[in-house]
């Protein structure tokens, strides 16, 4: 079969992001006016991408993000479907509360949600899905990450079979969009919290076909936002890892690079003298080296326990990664705890940025970006 292209959209910054609420699948918040410039300049990047179909949830937050994302297209999709299976993740008992407050009121149920979230819990409001909102509690608890996993399941199976060989386009939920990237790559819903969906970030995934796993080959594109990375999800905190691909850099990339603090740089002799072109602009940045891009794996397991052992925040640091493609691949895979045979899902480009952070605070790493800096239009 010819392969199928989609290309995910998380919404526009909304007014309970901006207030820090949890919105769930309630429908009360709408588009900031920073959200909708923001889809705007999506839609711009998306003007030269041939899109057959657009899928959107029926909230209200992503129905104005595509108006905003249309509007920056300065054209017309041929087919849009509203799809309820788009619907962010149901979060009845915290809808519009302040993330701080369930951190300090829900504190067990908060800490399984972060470090156990296929485990979580909640219990259903009565009439919940008829109407959201409904304060009054019923006995029924659900899994709301495990069932938010079975919806974009779900909406594989329906959607793909009907569009081999078309490029979609789905604006949904940064919940919603997480689990429609780990179902089509084989990411378990234990690491939900691990793939990073900013506002207005783009995301693509390549099917060859309907019944068999996807490649990502694209995550959490912000630089059509004007941003030189994404904005870090869980504070300025822990060890900020970029990963870049041996190979001739482009002077164009090393622009880009010359306002990004880099604190350390890690790499084998064997890319220097690429490695130079980049820390020109850095030459405060501590240099390491490794016998061979092999031995970057066995530093990769300690990064990995010296983050979980860490109880305390510390500053951000941010160190520069340069190996083999196939290495950094591996070294991606081992940190999302993904199986030996999944390493072929996740394809990386040379002159592009992949951004790992380890938060040190209760917290899987997260992948923040994959393949940052690629040009849309080729996607």
């Amino acid at each position: 079969m010819l392969p199928t292209r989609v290309i995910l959209v998380r919404h526009g910054r909304s007014t309970f992001n901006e207030q820090g609420r949890y919105q769930g699948s309630s429908d009360t918040a709408e588009l900031t006016e920073s959200g909708m410039i923001a889809a705007r300049q999506v839609g711009k990047a998306l003007r030269d991408v041939a899109i057959d179909a657009l899928y959107v949830s029926p909230l209200k937050r992503v129905q104005q993000t595509v108006d905003s994302i249309l509007q920056g297209m300065e054209r017309e999709i041929p087919s849009i479907h509203t799809c309820s299976l788009l619907r962010e993740i149901d979060l009845p008992a915290w809808e519009g509360m302040p993330f701080k407050t369930v951190r300090e009121e829900y504190a067990a149920d908060y800490r399984c949600w972060k470090l156990r979230p296929h485990e979580f819990q909640m219990v259903e409001p009565s009439g919940y899905h008829a109407a959201h909102g409904a304060t009054a509690l019923a006995t029924r608890p659900r899994y709301p990450v495990l069932d938010l996993y079975d919806r974009a399941q779900q909406f594989w199976q329906d959607v793909l079979p009907r569009h081999a060989g078309q490029t979609l386009l789905i604006v949904s939920h940064g919940g919603t969009n997480h689990a429609l990237i780990s179902q089509a790559i084989g990411l378990p819903a234990a690491q939900h919290h691990c793939l990073q969906q900013s506002n207005c970030g783009i995301s693509e995934l390549i099917f060859t076909h309907p019944d068999r796993p996807a490649t990502l080959t694209a995550m959490n594109l912000t630089h059509s936002l004007g941003e030189s990375l994404p904005k870090l999800k869980e504070g300025k905190q822990g060890i900020r890892l970029i990963l870049l691909p041996s190979g001739d850099i482009s002077p164009t990339l090393v622009d880009a690079m010359r306002d990004i603090a880099i604190d350390f740089s890690i790499s084998s002799d064997a890319a220097q003298v690429n490695l130079q072109k980049v820390l020109q602009n850095h030459p405060q940045a501590v240099q390491l080296h490794i016998a061979s891009d092999d031995s970057l794996l066995g530093w990769q397991q300690a990064l990995a326990n010296h983050s979980a052992s860490e109880s305390h925040p510390a500053p951000l640091v941010t160190g520069l990664v340069m190996a083999e493609t196939s290495v950094l691949q591996q070294f991606i895979a081992k940190t999302l705890a993904f199986p030996q045979t999944h390493y072929p899902r996740i394809s990386l480009c040379f002159n592009t940025l992949t951004v790992l952070h380890y938060p040190a605070i209760e917290h899987f790493p997260i992948l923040q970006s994959l393949n940052f800096h690629l040009p849309l239009r080729s996607i």
